[in-house]
C-alpha cells in the first residue's frame, strides 16, 4: 500500500527571540500603519539567515483601525548605525548587502487579518564594533491621505544572552499522574536583562495552571513572565516548580522549554520562543506570581545560544505489540498480496515500532508503480521502501493508540520453489521510544509460503538476508537490537519517493527559514 498527499507550499514566518522592550503602535490621526517594533535589538548572535545576521520581522497593519490601507511604503533609515551594524535586504526592499543607508520598500495594500512581511532585516554588526555601541534603526510607514508613522528599534552589538540548562533524562515517571520540574536559565550575556520570559511546549504533556504570571494554551504550552532582572554571568532558577501532566498512556515524552526577551513590565511578546498575544484564547494562570532566584552553576551545564532546554522522559508504563500475517499461495511466476499487521495490544501508545519483512527465498517482494501525475501534484510514499538486502521495513503512518492496528499489504512474486523456503515478519522499535513490551514472544513469526508449479530446487547455502538466530530478549534479540539502530535509520531517509509539485518550484522566491 501506498499514501498519497497533495503538496502545498507553505511559507512559516517567525519573529527573531532576541528582541527588547515593544513599542506601543502609533495611533497618529489617520496613521499609514500600525506596528509593534522591538524596542532594543541585540547582536548576540551571528551566522543566523542565508548571509549571516539577525531577522527582523515587519508585520504591519492598516492604520487607524482601518480594513484595508493601499499604496503603502515603508522607508528604512540605516545611518545612525554607521559603523555600528549594517543590513541585508532583498524582495520588496530591494537588493541591499549590507548598507547603513536610506531605502523605500513598496509594500501595495496592507489588509487587516492578513500578514504582510516586507521580508526581514536582516542586520549583523559591523567588524570590529565594540561590545555595547549602539545605533537607531527608524522606519515610516507611507499612504496617500494618511499621516506617516514612525517607529525606532536601538540596535546594540551584545547584550544579554539568555540559555537554558542542558537537563538529563527523566526516567521511570509515573504515567497518569504528575510531576514538579524547575527550570534553569543563565545571562551568557555582557549586559542584564531588564525583563524576560520563558516559554513551554509538549506535544502531549500538560502544564498546569499554577501561576498568575503565565498564561496556558490548550495544556500543552504555557508563557510565563517576569519582571526580574537576569545579571550577566548569574544563574537562575523558579523558586516554585512547573507542574507537569503525564498522559496515563504515555511511553516516552518531551517538553521543551525556552528563554526570550521580554517586556519587563510583563507585557508578552509574540514570536519565536515568545509569549502569545493576550487575545489569542490562552488563559491567565489563577495562582500566585511566580519568581526566580539565583544559583550556583558554571557554564557548562547550560546549552548554546540557538538551542532550547529539551527533557525528556521515559514513563514505566508498557505496551504489548503483535505482529501478524499470513501463508502465501500461488503458482511460481505469479505474484501474489501479503497482508501484513502491527497490533498494539495497550496499555502504552507506541510511537516508533515499525515491521521488519523477508520474504522466503525464491520470492521478491515487488515496488509498486506510482500513479500518473501529469500535473506533477502529487507526492508518493510508499511505507515499506526502507529496505536492508532483501528485508523491507514498513513503517506505521501514525502513532499506535492502545487497541490500535495498522496493516498494510505487499505485492510479492513467487520466483521459484524452495525447499522449506521460509520468511520472517517482525516488529522493530526505534531504541529511543522503547515500547517495554512484556510479551515479546508474538513479535516476531514465520512467513509461510505454499508455491505450486515449476521444479522444487534446493536451498541456498546462504541464508536469507535478515534471517537471524535467536539470542537475548527473546527471538533475535541481539541481532534486532542492532539492525533496529540500522533500520531506523534507513527510515529517516530511504523510505521516500516524491514527486515534488510545480507549486513547491514555483515558491523558490520563498524565504528558507532554515537559512
Amino acid at each position: 500500500m501506498h499514501v498519497l498527499r497533495r503538496c502545498g507550499t507553505a511559507l512559516a514566518l517567525l519573529v527573531a527571540a532576541l528582541l527588547g522592550t515593544p513599542v506601543t503602535p502609533a495611533h497618529a490621526a489617520g496613521p499609514a500603519a500600525e506596528l509593534t517594533v522591538p524596542q532594543t535589538a541585540y547582536l548576540t548572535k551571528r551566522g543566523v539567515g542565508p548571509t549571516g545576521g539577525y531577522r527582523l520581522w515587519l508585520d504591519p497593519r492598516p492604520g487607524a483601525g482601518r480594513a484595508s490601507r493601499a499604496g503603502v511604503t515603508l522607508t528604512v533609515d540605516a545611518t545612525d548605525l554607521a559603523g555600528v551594524a549594517h543590513l541585508r535586504t532583498r524582495r520588496q526592499c530591494g537588493d541591499h548587502t549590507w548598507t547603513t543607508e536610506v531605502f523605500t520598500c513598496e509594500l501595495g495594500t496592507l489588509t487587516r487579518g492578513g500578514h504582510h512581511y516586507p521580508d526581514a532585516l536582516y542586520i549583523e554588526a559591523e567588524p570590529g564594533a565594540a561590545q555595547g555601541s549602539h545605533g537607531t534603526l527608524r522606519y515610516t510607514f507611507s499612504a496617500p491621505g494618511s499621516a506617516d508613522a514612525t517607529f525606532e528599534t536601538d540596535v546594540r552589538v551584545a547584550g544579554p544572552d539568555l540559555r537554558e540548562r542542558v537537563e538529563k533524562p527523566l526516567k521511570g515517571v509515573a504515567p497518569g499522574g504528575h510531576f514538579a520540574f524547575r527550570p534553569r536559565i543563565r545571562n551568557a550575556g555582557k549586559a542584564p536583562a531588564q525583563g524576560f520570559g520563558v516559554r513551554f511546549d509538549s506535544a502531549r504533556l500538560g502544564f498546569r495552571t499554577d501561576f498568575a504570571n503565565c498564561r496556558y494554551a490548550a495544556e500543552r504550552s504555557a508563557y510565563c513572565w517576569f519582571d526580574q532582572v537576569l545579571d550577566p554571568g548569574r544563574a537562575y532558577e523558579f523558586a516554585e516548580p512547573v507542574t507537569v501532566g503525564v498522559p496515563d498512556s504515555m511511553l516516552t515524552g518531551s517538553f521543551t522549554y525556552g528563554a526570550y526577551l521580554q517586556d519587563p513590565s510583563g507585557a508578552p511578546l509574540t514570536g519565536m520562543g515568545g509569549a502569545p498575544a493576550a487575545d489569542d484564547g490562552t488563559t491567565r494562570g489563577t495562582g500566585p506570581t511566580l519568581r526566580v532566584r539565583p544559583v550556583e552553576g558554571g557554564a557548562s551545564e547550560y546549552g548554546d545560544q540557538y538551542g532550547l532546554g529539551t527533557v525528556k522522559l521515559r514513563t514505566s508504563q508498557t505496551a504489548d505489540l503483535r505482529a501478524t500475517t499470513g501463508t502465501l499461495t500461488g503458482r511460481t511466476g505469479q505474484t501474489v498480496d501479503l497482508k501484513v499487521a502491527l497490533r498494539n495490544a495497550g496499555p502504552g501508545r507506541v510511537a516508533g515500532a515499525f515491521l521488519a519483512v523477508t520474504p522466503p527465498e525464491g520470492t521478491t517482494i515487488v515496488e509498486p508503480t506510482p500513479p500518473p501525475d501529469p500535473d506533477n501534484e502529487l507526492e508518493w510514499q510508499w511505507e515499506c521502501a526502507g529496505r536492508q538486502g532483501t528485508t523491507r521495513f514498513c513503517d506505521p503512518d501514525r502513532a499506535l493508540e492502545p487497541g490500535d492496528t495498522w496493516e498494510t499489504t505487499l505485492q510479492v512474486r513467487i520466483d521459484e520453489r524452495v525447499r522449506g523456503a521460509e520468511g520472517r515478519l517482525e516488529i522493530r522499535e526505534d531504541p529511543k521510544r522503547p515500547a517495554n513490551d512484556p510479551k515479546r514472544g508474538d513479535n516476531a513469526l514465520p512467513i509461510k509460503i505454499d508455491a505450486t508449479g515449476g521444479p522444487l530446487v534446493e536451498p541456498s547455502t546462504h541464508p536469507a538476508a535478515g534471517a537471524r538466530a535467536d539470542g537475548p530478549g527473546g527471538p533475535g534479540g541481539g541481532t534486532i537490537a542492532a539492525a533496529g539502530l540500522l533500520g531506523a535509520a534507513l527510515l529517516s531517509g530511504l523510505w521516500w519517493w516524491r514527486a515534488k509539485s510545480r507549486r513547491a518550484r514555483a515558491s523558490g522566491n520563498s524565504l528558507k527559514l532554515s537559512d
